[in-house]
Order: C-alpha cells, then structure tokens, then sequence
C-alpha cells in the first residue's frame, strides 16, 4: 500500500532520530521554502581578483554617481570593489591583524610571545574583524581596536584616518541623523571597552562636546566591553557581551542621545553575529541563545539545533561568526567555527522567521551582506574569493552538493516489522539527478542497514526496494552542475509484516 510520508519542515538535531518522527534530522545546502525541502540558489564570481586575508567585515553601498560599491575588510587589508575593478585602500601603515582569536584573558593565552613573560594576558586576543559605514557616499571603516578611517571613493588614494577622532575603537556607526559613533573607543588617555564617543552632527572630524556642538560621550555599565552598535528603524542599538541597549536621539546639546537597558543575559556573543531586517534585529548571544528584537524586550528564538551548534562551536574564535539576512527567503544565517573542523568558518545555521524553521549546513564562508544595493548577496570564502550567491544553480559552474536525510519512521509505533517494496518520488524542477538511499533498524540502538543508492531523473517513476526493518529513514543526495530540486509528497509502499523479532 503506497503511503504518503508527511515531514514537516525545517532540521531537529536536539533530539534522538527516533523521538523525532516526522521530521528531518540532518540537511546540506537545502532550505524550505513553504513547508516543503529544495536545494539553496547557486553561486559564481561576483571578479577573478581574490582578497588578501580572511575576510571579516563587508559593506555594500551605491555612491552619486550610480556606481555600485562593496567593502571588503579582512585582517591583513581593506579592499573596495568600485565599477567592476577591486582595489587595495588599505590605510598607510596600518599592519596585519590577527587571523585567529587566541582565547581570553589569563595565564595561558594570547599568541606565543605575547605579553608581560610570567604574567597573566590582562586583554582577550580577537581576531580582526571590521565595522563600516556610509558617510555619505563615502565608506567609514574600523578594524577591530585600530582607528577610524574613511575612503573618498579615489581608487588611486588609501582611506585616511578621520582627524580628531579617537585613536583606536572596537567598532562604528553612522546615526540616521548623520553622527559618526565610536564604540568601545580611546578616551584620550586609555581604550575604554564600554565607552562611547560620538562627532558632531554633519562633521566627524569635530569629537569635543560644546556648547555649540553635539558631539559626546557615554559609557555603559553592563558588561565587560561593547561588541557591537548598529542603527536600526528608529533607534540605535548597542550590544555589550551581557546586554542590549537602546540609544535614541534626542538633540539636545546637554543630551544629545538617551541610553536605556533593554535586556540583560542576552549579549552578542561576537561583533558581526547579529543581523539586522526590517527593524528587527536577530542575534546570536554570548550565552548560546538565538534572540530577536522587534521593539519591547529581547526574546528567545527556540531553536531545536541549538545544543548541536553550541557543543561543537569553537569558542575562542567566536568572533569569527558572521550574520547576515536573505530577505528573498526569509532567512537569518550565522555562518560560523566548528571545532570538528578546525578554527575557520565551516558550518551554517539559518533561521526562516517567516515560517519559523531551521536549517544546517556545511560551508567556508566568512562574510555575507544580502542583495539590495548588489543585485544578489555577496559573500567571501576563506581564501578571499568573491561570490555572487542565490545565482543560478551551480557552485560557480561546479556541482551543488546538497543532502537531507528524515529521521525514521514506523508503523504501529515500530511494535511490528514492516516491508518497504518501492519508492515513488515526487520532485518539483528537478534539474540534475537525486540519489536515494533507505537506512533501516531492527532497534534504536541497533546495527543500521543501508541500501545501495538508486538515482532518481525526471523520468523515473519509481525505485524498487526490498527492505524489511521496525524503522526506515529516507536519505537524499544530489551533486550535479546544473543542480536543484524541491520535494514533494514522497511516498513508500509500506506493508505491515505481522511479525515480531
């Protein structure tokens, strides 16, 4: 009797296969796009000119003139990609930063011959990463505890440190009202790692309040240092390592900006882990919870991979994990460092606030900004290539290797055997071929079987099979070039055998 095999969508990891029935377990570069499972856009490359370093840091702009214009920073250089060239503005003397986090603070961390010799580290190695931002048509930029640089869209000249700004920063903004902040800045004396500082409105090269000035500063009192500040719709928002803050414009010379707490226990865990949409911003916190704030308080987002990302994330390079939104689906992505695999970006969790799902994969990309001024999103890889994604359906003319397997399933709550003779696959624009494969269990616990892959094309009615187990677990995979597919009603001729083991 043919049986129509219901999952619902999105990935459960953070129960046992067999307690989630009815789902999938486990997927690669496959989303789910109105409840039913297809293989993600492909990519290409956006120029053949690679950056050097690992890129930490991407800003997407148009200037006056229509141009189209991306910024690039990694931790060796800051590159702009302008009317189709890519050029190195990397600051004049500005050095190579760390490619790595080499853990916090104590006895034991930082790079080898760092520090006081016999004396506790009394800061927290990061990697570089960068903030930027648009003054006007121009790009800000900050690295990670450098300066605050801006680049006049010259090709032929470097960004330049802004006069009179602080020597050395966490991160930057720019307001809605036209203020170039610093946060975690230099007070003049020593760095201050929840000290804000601000320009004049309209002039960022003004940073000592007056009278006649609105430039300030603000120091914050939850936390051990700012990781991020961004402007969003009608506020701008201020994440220590343990809180989120609201800073609001209010343009009084005396108070310029109102500081309130909005929630404790729930900062970003790194700089570029939070993304923001429409006014609402999505993060990942310091303390493994995903969160979203829409206006009121911060809230959990459930999330049933969770313990599976937080157990094998590599924290001490957390400050690798980059956010970004994918407003054609929907979607929030945190690309970030899996410790299985070493300390670079490698793995993905991406959230459908739309219709409230997850999903997993594999992937070495270490920045992401979403289409909008670009036509597609951007991305970087670890070697500094530049992509175009959600473009087409192939990995830059290769093969877009994608899998997802359900957790298994049974009949009579697996009381009995049942026989599995024959697979009748449903695909929707199936471009390319999907290998199926059934993998069954007498028991949970239990030996697991495989069966030998069968191919499904566009005319393949059905698969046979001959497979008898208490549960069956469905396991697709597709690697061709063009490549994509959206499953449909899947459906299995289940017979009941009646027998006991």
């Amino acid at each position: 009797m043919l049986s129509k095999i219901p999952f619902q969508p999105g990935i459960i990891k953070d129960d046992t296969p067999l307690s989630s029935e009815g789902a999938w377990i486990d997927a690669d570069k496959v989303r789910f796009v109105r409840g039913k499972a297809q293989v993600i856009g492909g990519w290409e490359t956006l120029t053949t000119t690679q950056v050097d370093g690992i890129c930490r840091g991407l800003r997407t702009w148009a200037s006056n003139d229509g141009a189209l214009n991306v910024g690039l920073g990694t931790h060796t250089k800051l590159y702009a990609y302008r009317g189709g060239g890519l050029y190195d503005i990397t600051p004049t003397g500005l050095a190579a930063g760390n490619a790595d986090g080499t853990g916090g603070a104590g006895f034991g961390t930082g790079a080898y011959g760092v520090g006081t010799y016999s004396s506790p580290s009394s800061v927290t190695f990061y990697p570089r990463t960068w903030t930027m931002d648009n003054w006007g048509q121009n790009l800000v930029s900050c690295p990670h505890g450098g300066g605050l640089y801006e680049w006049a869209l010259n090709t032929s000249s470097p960004a330049a440190l802004i006069t009179n700004a602080p020597a050395s920063a966490q991160g930057l903004f720019v307001t809605p009202e036209r203020i170039l902040v610093a946060y975690g800045a230099h007070d003049g004396t020593a760095v201050d790692p929840l000290l804000l500082k601000w320009s004049d409105q309209e002039n960022n090269t003004v940073w000592t309040s007056s009278a006649t000035t609105q430039a300030g500063d603000y120091r914050l009192s939850a936390g051990s240092r700012i990781v991020r500040g961004v402007a969003t719709r009608g506020q701008n928002l201020i994440w220590t390592d343990s809180a989120l803050y609201s800073m609001r414009y209010l343009g009084d010379a005396q108070l310029v900006f109102s500081f309130t707490l909005l929630g404790s226990g729930c900062g970003l865990i790194g700089p570029n882990a939070m993304a923001e949409k429409d006014g609402a911003a999505f993060w990942l916190s310091s303390s493994g919870q995903f969160y979203v704030y829409n206006g009121g308080a911060p809230t959990v987002i459930p999330c049933p991979v969770r313990n599976w990302v937080m157990e094998n994330l590599s924290h001490v390079q957390a400050d690798k994990i980059y956010a970004s939104a994918n407003a054609a689906f929907n979607e929030i992505w945190w690309f970030y460092p899996d410790a299985r695999d070493g300390n670079e970006v490698s793995r993905y969790v991406a959230f459908n606030y739309a219709e409230n799902h997850w999903t997993v994969g594999t992937w070495n990309r270490t920045a992401w900004h979403d289409a909008g001024i670009m036509p597609y999103p951007v991305s970087v890889d670890k070697n500094g290539v530049i992509y175009y994604q959600e473009r087409l359906h192939s990995a830059n003319g290769g093969a877009i290797v994608a899998s997802l397997e359900s957790a298994p399933v049974d009949v009579a709550d697996g009381d009995n055997l049942m026989y599995v003779s024959q697979i009748v696959p449903d695909f929707e624009d199936l471009q390319g071929a999907v290998n199926i494969t059934l993998k069954s269990r007498l028991y949970p616990s239990g030996a697991e079987s495989v069966t030998a892959a069968q191919s499904v094309t566009p005319a393949t009615t059905k698969l046979d099979t001959r497979v008898t187990a208490r549960q069956v677990a469905l396991q697709l995979d597709s690697a061709s070039a063009p490549s994509f597919w959206r499953l449909g009603a899947m459906r299995l001729d289940i017979q009941p055998t009646g027998s006991r083991r």
